[in-house]
């Protein structure tokens, strides 16, 4: 008998699923990591050794179509590949935001209807935490040392959803948490975060936020540009995933970090497009 996690990931306009299966029952994975559960690192080598053993299948959702209408058909069909069914499932991880306000609502409802439907535990994943984790395995693999990572989201409008933190030694740690800014704003952080020590930036928003600083830094001192360290990571690295909301949510699951499905909300950090208008009416 495996232990099965349904992973969302819907902050875009399409997004992707995956089915996190693990060899041992719920219970004795949290017996196997001891009392002290609570208080391991998400980098911690006992919870990081617990996960290793875990299979993960994943499915692309069509890009072609928005996640309203390809979400369904895509959790149907992943749990017909390794032969399960809805009732199989033990838990639920989903993106809860930052992102596009329709993917993120198609899949907090999605997780919702299935979490109260088959009395499963949610667990809610942060989307720059998808995004830094990413980045923080690939410089485990690479060997590198530790860094501040600026994790980004295209918030449109000539802004980003953003948050700060420092991966290094296996540890991927949030110093600052999610908020909006403005694109140029946000480009003069990030330049001036580099005069003081090593920064990488990852995520959606990435090339609109590289241009900004482009502009900054050559209107600055164009040699800066140059000789600038600063790391651009790849566009891949920076998609969340959703075999990264899998791995993070089981983590959460573990310490019992749930939530219960009708308090489950979508974090926008913002107004809609429509609520601000009719707000701007009003006054």
């Amino acid at each position: 008998m495996t232990t099965n996690l349904l992973a969302l990931e819907t902050s875009g306009r399409s997004g992707s699923i995956a089915l996190a299966k693990m060899p041992d029952s719920f219970e004795t994975l949290r017996e196997s990591l001891g009392p002290g559960l609570q208080g391991l690192s998400s980098g911690s080598f006992s919870l990081r050794n617990l996960i290793d053993p875990m299979q993960v299948l994943s499915l692309e959702l069509d890009p072609s179509w928005g996640s309203a209408k390809t979400l369904a058909p895509a959790i149907q069909k992943l749990l017909a590949q390794d032969g399960l069914e809805p009732k199989d499932l033990h838990a639920i991880g989903v993106v809860q935001g930052p992102g596009s306000f329709t993917g993120l609502r198609v899949g907090i409802a999605t997780a919702k209807v299935m979490a109260y439907a088959l009395r499963l535990p949610v667990v809610a994943i942060d989307t720059l935490d998808v995004i830094a984790q990413q980045v923080s395995d690939t410089w485990m693999d690479r060997g590198l040392e530790s860094v501040d990572l600026f994790a980004v989201a295209d918030a449109f409008r000539g802004q980003s959803f953003w948050a700060k933190y420092r991966l290094g030694a296996g540890e991927c740690v949030q110093t600052i948490p999610t908020r909006i800014d403005d694109n140029t704003w946000l480009a003069k952080e990030i330049a001036q975060q580099n005069r003081s020590g090593s920064c990488s930036v990852a995520g959606p928003s990435l090339q609109k936020l590289r241009d900004c600083h482009r502009d900054f830094v050559t209107a600055q001192s164009p040699t800066e540009l140059e000789n600038s360290k600063l790391v651009w990571e790849d566009r891949n690295c920076g998609e969340p995933r959703a075999s990264t909301v899998a791995r993070l949510a089981w983590r959460a699951w573990l310490r019992q970090q749930t939530t219960e499905p009708f308090g489950l909300l979508p974090k926008y950090y913002r107004s809609s497009a429509a609520e601000e208008k009719q707000t701007a009416e009003l006054s």
